[in-house]
């Protein structure tokens, strides 16, 4: 089954490049649109597709989740990630098809828990992806992630040095661990700044997205 998901379109007669983009926990899709609309015209062989996760937030009944970030289970976050893994692949296989697109042409962009779950879909896909950008966001299970670990993709990392949610420095222990797997991953910090994307932010994104761009 695939995940329900909006999508801004280009007027090009055909795409180069499909970015996906994840919302963070309790958020939509809608959330992250106005970004895809402002990049859409600075890469205009773009398919931008942004999935709903799959699951009603247990904390918000208006936004939605990739796994119960409240929950003290173990296994049930696991199989809920792996659930949400599979149906987030499912998703991306059904648009890469569809436009005769291949993995080397995906880009996915996450912020907080959808970086999380960036990272932990590009790893474990046999044919590399472009790269991951990630806003506000880390690593969740290192373990999980290193038993999964069959692909190394260029990776970067955006985040506020005064981030409440997902403590900068936590983002420096998941840059730490890729780097010493050998990953080529950097990162942007940004003073002053709490769990959100800044104007900065958004075009250092950019740049990223251009710079491994087919």
């Amino acid at each position: 089954m695939s995940l329900k998901y909006l999508e801004i379109e280009s007027s090009t007669n055909g795409y180069r490049n499909i970015i996906f983009i994840l919302h963070g926990y309790g958020a939509n899709a809608d959330d992250l649109l106005s970004i895809a609309t402002y990049w859409k015209r600075f890469l205009p062989n773009t398919l931008f597709c942004l999935p709903n996760a799959p699951n009603v937030c247990q904390v918000s009944q208006t936004g939605f989740e990739w796994f119960d970030l409240m929950q003290t289970d173990n296994n049930k976050i696991l199989n809920e990630k792996l659930e949400s893994l599979k149906k987030l692949e499912d998703t991306i296989e059904q648009k890469l098809k569809h436009l005769n697109l291949q993995h080397k042409n995906l880009i996915l962009v996450g912020f907080s828990q959808g970086t999380m779950m960036s990272i932990q879909y590009a790893v474990r896909q046999k044919n590399k992806i472009a790269g991951v950008l990630g806003y506000s966001g880390k690593i969740f299970d290192y373990k999980f992630l290193e038993k999964e670990m069959i692909s190394k993709p260029k990776m970067k990392f955006l985040h506020g040095n005064m981030d409440e949610i997902v403590p900068v420095e936590q983002m420096y222990e998941s840059l730490d661990f890729l780097k010493n797997k050998k990953f080529n991953v950097d990162c942007c910090v940004y003073e002053n700044l709490g769990h959100t994307i800044s104007p900065d932010g958004l075009s250092e994104g950019l740049k990223f997205i251009k710079s491994i761009s087919s």
